[in-house]
């Protein structure tokens, strides 16, 4: 059974099971780091309910998984993730759909040789990342779904009410006529994204801001094979990254400011292509032989937001509800499914150890073992933008010396493959599908 067909069956099933008194997890959003940790917790042999506002099988249909007339919307995962995905049952499918492996990674700015270059064989692994389709993912998440997950689909949460021993929330499906209804749990999990309703209706603040930078995504086709190489060009007005898509086409992500971004979205393609070689520098353009073809573009706002804390009482935080970060290390999945591993574990241990999974020793285990992390890339993506979107002489300077004596060091070199392609995290991507269950 493929994946563009198991979604549907298993959503008529689980709306057909009958109503549990209480759930041991009742997730906030279906999106990619929610899905996830239902296959997740659900494998560990947990009582779960999704509530997602899209049908699941909404994107069904549409050609290379986008919205017709849309960009393709991808996703750069580290070499971690993709392990953690197939412990969930679901990277087989995502593979079918079609995956682009990174085999190496070059650090530039436009007029200046590649500063750092990452390779596969210097980590040791068979691919450096691996750049797969939003919608392949999510797909795939929900095909690998125990059909035992209790769907509410098109629904969100309205209301929700913490209790001493459970949490009591007001589910309201979407459409004409949609009743509200109460469903229990000992756990929720706001995994609805970075306007999460679910994090502000328990009081939890986020801390942020706006970059005032929009990023532009397309797909462009090179004169010249790209070769599984991946690109990340640094200029004053923001990153510019180049992923490999398949084995013709590159995905770009082009940082602009907003007036800018208007501009190009507003050219035709011939002008859009003239000024991306511009920006992506005569270096780059001799490398890709100049750029033939794109598809339709977009163009997202980029915010960082981090929120205060990852737990409230019987509440806790994972994904872009928890943090939502600029794009230019491409962490933002990657950050999720370890938010996710991590708390799965923690769940799956305090459930064979007959324990309430609520507990507040259960989230301050949680809290403590992914807040460092959280931290850590947060301060680490927002550095890394700060210092090369500034074009001041002395910091362009240190900025080149600091990348010229990484990539002379093998050591220093290695310690950043080895976070780049998420095998320094492995740890906390050890949480096993299926254990527990």
């Amino acid at each position: 059974m493929n994946a563009s067909t198991k979604p549907s069956r298993q959503t008529a099933a689980r709306r057909a099971s009958g109503r549990r008194a209480i759930f041991d997890v009742a997730i906030a959003g279906g999106g990619l780091a929610g899905a996830a940790l239902a296959v997740a917790c659900a494998k560990a042999g947990l009582s779960v309910a999704l509530v997602e506002p899209r049908a699941p099988d909404a994107g069904e249909g549409k050609a290379e998984g986008r919205q017709a007339g849309g960009p393709e919307r991808v996703i750069a995962l580290s070499r971690g993730s993709r392990d953690y995905l197939d412990e969930l049952g679901a990277w087989a499918a995502i593979e079918r759909e079609g995956v682009a492996p990174i085999r190496e990674v070059h650090v530039l700015e436009p007029g200046l040789p590649p500063r750092v270059r990452m390779r596969e064989r210097d980590a040791g692994v068979d691919a450096l990342g691996y750049v797969a389709g939003n919608e392949s993912i999510l797909r795939a998440l929900y095909a690998a779904m125990p059909d035992a997950v209790t769907l509410r689909s098109p629904a969100r949460v309205e209301a929700v009410e913490p209790g001493e021993d459970a949490v009591r929330l007001t589910v309201r499906r979407l459409g004409r006529g949609g009743r509200p209804s109460r469903l229990s749990c000992r756990l929720l999990v706001a995994a609805d994204g970075t306007e999460s309703r679910v994090r502000a209706m328990c009081g939890i603040r986020g801390r942020g801001w706006d970059h005032n930078r929009f990023g532009i995504v397309a797909s462009v086709r090179p004169r010249l094979p790209h070769q599984g190489v991946a690109w990340e060009c640094f200029r004053p007005a923001g990153p510019l990254a180049f992923l490999p898509l398949d084995a013709a086409r590159l995905s770009i992500v082009w940082t602009l400011p907003p007036r800018r971004a208007a501009e190009v979205m507003a050219m035709n393609d011939a002008d859009f292509l003239r000024a991306l070689e511009w920006d992506a520098g005569e270096a780059m353009a001799r490398r890709l032989g100049g750029l033939l073809e794109t598809g339709p573009r977009a163009a997202f706002p980029f915010e960082f937001r981090l929120a205060a804390r990852l737990t409230a009482p019987r509440v806790a935080l994972i994904g872009n509800a928890a943090h939502t970060l600029h794009p230019v290390a491409g962490q933002g999945l990657n950050l999720g499914l370890r938010d996710v591993a991590v708390l799965a574990d923690a769940l799956a241990r305090a459930r064979a150890a007959g324990r309430d999974v609520g507990a507040p020793i259960v989230l301050e285990e949680y809290s403590q073992r992914r807040w460092p992390d959280d931290v850590a890339v947060a301060a680490f993506t927002e550095g890394l933008n700060a210092v090369f979107a500034n074009d001041l002489l002395p910091l362009k300077l240190a900025r080149g010396a600091g990348l010229a004596c990484m990539q002379a060091l093998p050591p220093l070199k290695s310690w950043l493959m080895r976070r780049a392609t998420g095998l320094a995290q492995a740890p906390a991507l050890a949480a096993r599908a299926g254990k527990g269950a």
